[in-house]
């Protein structure tokens, strides 16, 4: 192999998402707000699209090398969609999950909703409702979707987030990513429940967190956990401990599994299980993107 074809090889390598995958990584701009989207080769005939929000600093395409998620969606034949947060939104390309706008399913959340429900419709989805994953403030925005926008979210994933409303405005989010909010879990699920204006939360939920997670303090987890097992009807839970980390199965009055939470041992402010060449990753964690997947939409098809 020539030095030329080597090259051309390792380029083709290391574009974001890519590896093992045989669909393609497109771009586009709606609403002024840019995204990338990945179409698998093959699609499945009735999956939900999948909508990924990257965390502070990040954008769509180190979000989707660093989760390996376009593998994931390739698999599975499902659609995902990477909106992008500008620097003129927010300085550090954080989600504005702190602004009551957002909570209210105003503002960026309404941004997010109109842009999925554009990639539903250019691509005819037959299922209308979204799985939503996200780390960090993309984490935070995905519990925003969940309440202000129960008719579209079917399911999360969250990596380093936090409950609902537990921050408005910028400095109330430094405390409440410490862990110093008092009664987030309770006062989550009352935020959450009035901000879906009596139509129901119940969201199938895949929660991950960082045991050392020096950013987002580990007792947002189980604020979180705590506002959605009021809100899934879900108080108890079977905790086991599984691949380096402390896994918990919650089910519902008649017996399914709607919730799980998993506090992975050693690892930061990172997604678990990740692409090292990409920033807030742990690769020695159990692999989140497709257990989550697993959990939020059954086995991966054969």
């Amino acid at each position: 192999m020539t030095r030329t074809a080597r090259l051309a090889l390792l380029a083709l390598l290391l574009l974001p998402g890519q590896a093992g995958a045989e669909g393609k990584f497109t771009e586009g701009v709606h609403g002024g707000r840019a995204y990338r989207l990945w179409l698998p080769s093959q699609r499945a005939p009735d999956g939900p699209l999948v909508l990924a929000l990257h965390g502070c600093w990040q954008t769509p395409e180190d979000f989707a090398r660093g989760t390996r998620l376009n593998e994931a969606a390739e698999r599975r034949g499902l659609l995902a969609l990477y909106p992008a947060q500008a620097r003129y939104h927010n300085a550090y390309r954080c989600w504005n999950w702190f602004d009551a706008a957002s909570q209210s399913g105003r503002g960026e959340a309404a941004e997010l909703v109109a842009l999925a429900r554009r990639v539903q419709a250019d691509h005819g989805l037959a299922d209308r409702r979204v799985v939503v994953l996200g780390f960090s403030a993309g984490g935070f925005m995905a519990v925003n979707l969940a309440c202000a926008a129960p008719d579209l979210v079917a399911a999360i994933g969250v990596m380093a987030g936090g409950p609902f409303g537990c921050a408005v405005g910028p400095e109330a989010a430094i405390q409440c990513m410490r862990g110093l909010a008092r009664d987030a879990g309770g006062a989550g699920a009352r935020a959450c429940a009035a901000a879906a204006g009596g139509r129901r939360v119940t969201p199938r939920a895949s929660l991950w967190h960082g045991a050392f997670d020096p950013v987002v303090s580990p007792t947002n987890l189980t604020a979180l956990e705590t506002m959605l097992a009021h809100l899934l009807d879900a108080p108890a839970s079977l905790t086991e401990a599984r691949e380096g980390a402390v896994h918990a199965v919650y089910r519902d009055a008649r017996g399914a599994p709607v919730m799980e939470t998993w506090l992975v041992g050693g690892m930061g402010h990172a997604w678990s299980g990740g692409d090292a060449r990409a920033t807030h990753t742990f690769p020695a964690g159990p692999k989140a993107t497709p257990l989550m997947l697993d959990f939020l939409l059954g086995p991966t098809p054969r």
